[in-house]
């Protein structure tokens, strides 16, 4: 580590001004007249010099000031190094980086393992804090610029950092979910009562996957015991039958694929071609139904295998298709078919990355209205 004197030659104007945070009602009339851009590029410098001079008492304090400038300018944060003092557990200094820094690390990987879309712009932005004698954060260096686009205004609320459900609307969203409303109508519902999408602090789909997590604590055990016993007696009376589960962090079931021997012939005969689709719900607990769909030689249907899932993340998507490739031999579909699901496409790009990948019909016609309604 370089004297800190040395550090601080970046560091240009510095001035004293409270520890008190900004009013956040002063940050949002801020935001919403920066079309002036000289006063909102005033604000973040102003911004700028109270990060410079503010001293934290401890490690959460420090990222959390650093945080609130990224999420102002419209960039996440990520842990960088830190340093001890030799012999002891404590702290020197510590970095934040952009969490744009860096490169993609281009080590071949295993087969199946997702594939991420590139982020990393070797972006050089950062702070170091040094911890004093008496515990204290003091920035030490700060380097401001940065070689990539900042998030717009209208996206800054979807920044990592700027999102989080907290305790109050936790209970929010589960009293509407058990009063019968849609995931749809409880984030629609939250954001009315927040004066728009921008203030309510998550995403649409934090707001679907902290209802899934709810499911899956509900799951009563029972229920859950009745299946795993079911499907242990099908693979015990019937030749070919395959299932899997997958469990989350509390050891409850989230994810659940089978398919019969009939399943298996079928797929092997009329595989070429599957139709994945997720538009189908269970009554109980409102978990999503995933059949994976073929067509015989007839022109009719046939199940290749079905899945229940709590949510639909990339990673559930990921688990689902891995699950299915192995109950198949590992014999992938030339063609799959699916509605337009961003996490589903990954997922599918990761697992079966020779796959022709097409979007249902039906699918491209209700959502045309929506993307063309202004031509």
């Amino acid at each position: 580590m370089r004297n800190s004197s040395h550090e601080n030659r970046g560091i240009e104007e510095i001035v004293h001004l409270d520890s008190d945070q900004e009013d956040d009602d002063h940050l949002h009339s801020i935001e919403e007249s920066h079309g002036n851009k000289s006063t909102m590029n005033a604000y973040i410098a102003e911004v700028e010099r109270r990060l410079l001079v503010q001293v934290a008492q401890i490690e959460n304090e420090a990222y959390e000031l650093y945080q609130d400038y990224a999420n102002l300018v419209g960039f996440s944060v990520r842990k960088g190094k830190q340093y001890y003092v030799s012999g002891t557990n404590m702290l020197r200094w510590k970095s934040y980086l952009c969490s744009k820094e860096g490169v993609k690390d281009e080590r071949p990987r295993s087969k199946g393992t997702r594939k991420r879309n590139t982020t990393r712009t070797e972006c050089k932005a950062m702070i170091v804090f040094n911890i004093d004698k008496d515990g204290l954060w003091r920035v030490a260096k700060f380097v401001k610029e940065h070689n990539h686009e900042f998030a717009p205004s209208n996206g800054k609320h979807l920044l990592r950092y700027a999102r989080s459900i907290s305790t109050e609307k936790g209970a929010t969203i589960e009293s509407m979910k058990k009063a019968g409303m849609r995931p749809i109508d409880c984030f629609n519902y939250m954001s009315e009562e927040c004066n728009g999408v921008q203030h309510v602090g998550f995403s649409k789909k934090d707001c679907y996957n902290f209802i899934n997590m709810l499911k899956t604590t509900l799951i009563e055990p029972g229920d859950a015991q009745n299946l795993v016993r079911h499907f242990k007696g099908k693979a015990n009376t019937e030749p070919g039958f395959y299932f899997d589960i997958q469990f989350n962090q509390e050891g409850r079931i989230a994810n659940v694929f089978w398919r019969d021997n009939q399943s298996r012939i079928d797929y092997d005969c009329f595989g070429d071609l599957v139709i994945f689709d997720t538009t189908y719900r269970t009554n109980r607990y409102d978990l999503v139904c995933a059949p994976f769909v073929g067509v015989n030689h007839h022109w009719q249907n046939i199940m290749f295998g079905c899945a229940f899932l709590s949510d639909e993340t990339t990673e559930s998507f990921y688990w689902l298709f891995n699950t299915f490739l192995e109950s198949m031999g590992s014999k992938a579909p030339s063609s799959i078919f699916t509605d337009q699901d961003q996490a589903m496409a990954n997922a599918i790009a990761g697992v079966f990355p020779n796959a022709r990948h097409r979007l249902c019909l039906w699918h491209i016609s209700k959502n045309a209205p929506s993307h063309l309604n202004s031509f």
